[in-house]
């Protein structure tokens, strides 16, 4: 391999508005093109109508600065590859409950018995000794022992120990397979507290003892394994005054105007545990690696109550941690100005949190050069990676001969 063998990325926020020249292009920060070399020119077209001609693309970074591949034929353009955005997904299993089919084998209730789960978080294997981090949920049920209390113990006890860690990896809540009494709306909901309000008089609604259940994420309709709360108390306030205390914090997003929740009827207990994986808006692509959260439940001492892994994690493709991540990477590889620093700390990010992109990638062959007293042409290398801005309407898939 040469040494120019490297990897460039250069990701669009922005239309790259038909730039008829470098100069052009020069005053769109996030924008990349294709030019043909003599003349430099723009072009849209397949670069596959003139095979024979050589072509560069050009980026403008985040930094301001123009950045160009080498020039290259549509026939030096190997393994290209169009790769849609595709969400990250969180990992969703049961601990019990036997409310809908798949979810079998009701929480254990067995007296004056310790119970301890074991929660195998596998995506930080290799960090400990080549080992994940496995973290235990103790809890010992009464002399007169029921679902409630073992379902309630173990999910306080989870969310405790969840969240000493130095990122919250799931959160623990309970299902309930009874069938709704009384259909709720408008209630204020907090994350991480116990107590809510109603913006409706409730009063003879949600009465102590009550299992409220909560869609959530809220989407339109309830389901039975939806996340379930009993409330343990309310205050002496009056109508929507009223103010109702839950026995566990409220694990769901804070929401000011929830109108999708019920008390229902006590039937089958378990618990729902979810995947939390790092949030955009803390994720670091210097120093991080892009993950999502991948666990197993182990339950050594459960006679009935069974796992069920009802959605499992997916890394998904375009976010914006992998892309920012891949820019930081590319960046060391080739080793530029950008990065001189030592220790090399500095990176430009020119993908935004929050954004997503399709990916278009290919590797440019370099063909210029062979030896003259053997022949041979080493293997030289360059990946070009362009991820777009979903939305961003731009002509690659035409010029580069592939993709949507």
């Amino acid at each position: 391999m040469f040494e120019d063998s490297r990897t460039q990325v250069m990701v669009c926020n922005v239309t790259n508005a038909n730039a008829a020249s470098h100069a052009v292009l020069k005053a769109l920060t996030g924008s990349a093109a294709a030019f043909y070399d003599e003349p430099q020119t723009f072009t849209e077209t397949a670069l596959a109508t003139n095979p024979t001609l050589y072509h560069h693309l050009a980026y403008r970074n985040g930094a301001g600065q123009l950045e160009i591949t080498n020039n290259f034929r549509s026939g030096d353009i190997q393994n290209g590859g169009y790769y849609g955005y595709l969400a990250r997904v969180e990992q969703v299993s049961y601990l019990g409950f036997n409310g809908v089919a798949l979810h079998t084998g009701a929480m254990d209730a067995a007296n004056s018995t310790y119970y301890g789960l074991k929660i195998v978080l596998n995506h930080t294997f290799g960090m400990l000794n080549n080992s994940p981090t496995i973290l235990t949920i103790p809890y010992k049920t009464s002399a007169a022992a029921t679902q409630s209390e073992l379902a309630a113990g173990l999910a306080n006890a989870a969310t405790q120990i969840f969240e000493r860690q130095p990122h919250k990896p799931i959160k623990c809540e309970r299902v309930n397979a009874g069938a709704q009494l009384v259909d709720l709306d408008n209630l204020a909901l907090v994350h991480g507290a116990k107590t809510f309000i109603s913006a409706d008089d409730d009063t003879a609604s949600i009465l102590v003892g009550s299992i409220l259940r909560i869609e959530e994420p809220e989407s339109g309709g309830e389901d039975v394994d939806d996340p379930c709360y009993i409330v343990v108390s309310h205050d002496s306030g009056v109508g929507a005054a009223r103010i109702y205390t839950l026995d566990q914090a409220f694990q769901g997003v804070t929401n000011a105007d929830h109108d999708h929740c019920g008390t229902v009827t006590e039937g089958n207990w378990g618990l729902k545990f979810t995947g939390i994986s790092v949030a955009d808006a803390d994720f670091n692509p210097i120093t991080d690696e892009p993950f999502v959260v991948d666990f197993t439940i182990q339950n050594p001492g459960f006679d009935t109550a069974d796992v069920y892994n009802k959605t499992t994690s997916l890394i998904g493709n375009g976010t914006y941690q992998l892309v920012s991540a891949m820019e930081a990477r590319s960046q060391f590889e080739n080793k530029t100005r950008e990065i001189s620093a030592y220790p090399p700390t500095v990176r430009q990010i020119t993908a935004a949190a929050g954004s997503t992109y399709n990916i278009f990638a290919f590797e440019i062959l370099n063909t210029a050069y062979s030896s003259p007293t053997t022949g041979v042409q080493p293997v030289s290398k360059i990946r070009v990676v362009i991820p777009v801005l979903v939305g961003l309407t731009e002509a690659f898939h035409t010029v580069l001969g592939f993709g949507a």
